[in-house]
């Protein structure tokens, strides 16, 4: 195995022929460096410097390393350099994953972002349903936005933010001018949209804690098919804030859950593979702001309509 740290010494010699001045150009003691050129010459096989009274003269073998080595050096070195990224010239296809959860009313403003920075790109999106997380690993989808618990060790991500469950009903709706109790909630008809439905299990869990069960009427392809449902039935809901604040324009009411539910968490996750890629970074740093600060507007949407009781 060849010993490719001798190249810098090498380089320096070179360039110096001169024992003393490479030892100080390389921070090494003189002793240092003249056991380095030892081993340079055992290495290749020949003098390099040949010594010609007080001064080094190069050998034929040292002429030609001279004329190679800096540009192999360069080379060496990029490795190790970050890679730079014109977003103007990326012409990948980015895939984006949302679970329902995520507002898809971000997507035309990723999609214009992307359009104006990086025009030769393109984006494929797609539902995150009831995936496992651990599924990442397939490289299907470069970076998924979705509520989670715990994330796998093999995933790298940022927190988006987080809200709590709240009820969603319509104006005319029997429960609209009571309270909401824990069997109130139990035993008013509920519609539940498709793709959340294991998300909602801490919802049935708590429900099941004070002896009750949710009557599900029906369920729902989308959040907005849900909202015409509720416009037209006694029906409730049970979505985050920031969903509810989407339909505040609608005449719906806006209630606190009957018990209390933990806070749910937003990420931005993606692959340790695409971790250190410079096009998968510039990405997701384009779509990190985006989706976060459209988060954060909508939750304070909702507590505008929110009716405390």
């Amino acid at each position: 195995m060849h010993n490719y740290k001798l190249l810098i010494a090498l380089d320096s010699l070179l360039k110096t022929r001169n024992l003393t001045l490479s030892a100080q150009e390389l921070n090494v003691s003189q002793s240092a460096m003249s056991k380095t050129l030892l081993q340079i010459r055992d290495a290749f096989g020949d003098p390099i410097l040949i010594r010609e009274g007080n001064q080094f003269s190069l050998s034929q073998r040292a002429n030609h390393l001279q004329k190679e080595l800096p540009e192999l050096l360069q080379r060496l070195n990029r490795l190790y350099s970050p890679e730079e990224i014109i977003p103007k010239e990326i012409t990948r296809r980015f895939t984006l994953a949302f679970n329902a959860f995520i507002a898809p009313k971000i997507l035309p403003v990723i999609c214009q972002q992307l359009e104006k920075q990086s025009p030769l790109s393109s984006l494929t999106t797609q539902l995150w349903q009831s995936e496992d997380l651990s599924q990442l690993h397939k490289g299907s989808v470069d970076v998924v936005a979705t509520m989670a618990e715990e994330i796998p060790d093999n995933l790298y991500g940022k927190r988006l933010g987080g809200d709590k469950y709240v009820v969603l009903m319509s104006a005319s709706h029997p429960l609209a001018d009571r309270s909401m109790t824990t069997k109130r909630y139990a035993d008013a008809k509920h519609i539940l949209v498709n793709g959340v439905v294991d998300k909602q299990r801490e919802v049935d869990r708590l429900i099941a804690d004070a002896g009750q069960k949710r009557r599900i009427f029906a369920t729902a392809p989308s959040f907005d098919s849900g909202v015409e449902a509720l416009l037209l039935t006694q029906t409730l809901m049970t979505v985050p804030l920031h969903i509810a604040a989407g339909f505040a324009d609608r005449d719906l009411l806006v209630k606190p859950m009957p018990f209390d539910t933990d806070e749910h968490s937003y990420y931005l996750l993606w692959h340790a593979r695409y971790n250190n890629d410079p096009e998968h970074q510039w990405f997701r740093e384009l779509c990190l702001p985006l989706i976060k600060d459209d988060l954060s507007k909508s939750i304070e949407l909702g507590k505008k309509h929110f009716h405390s009781e």
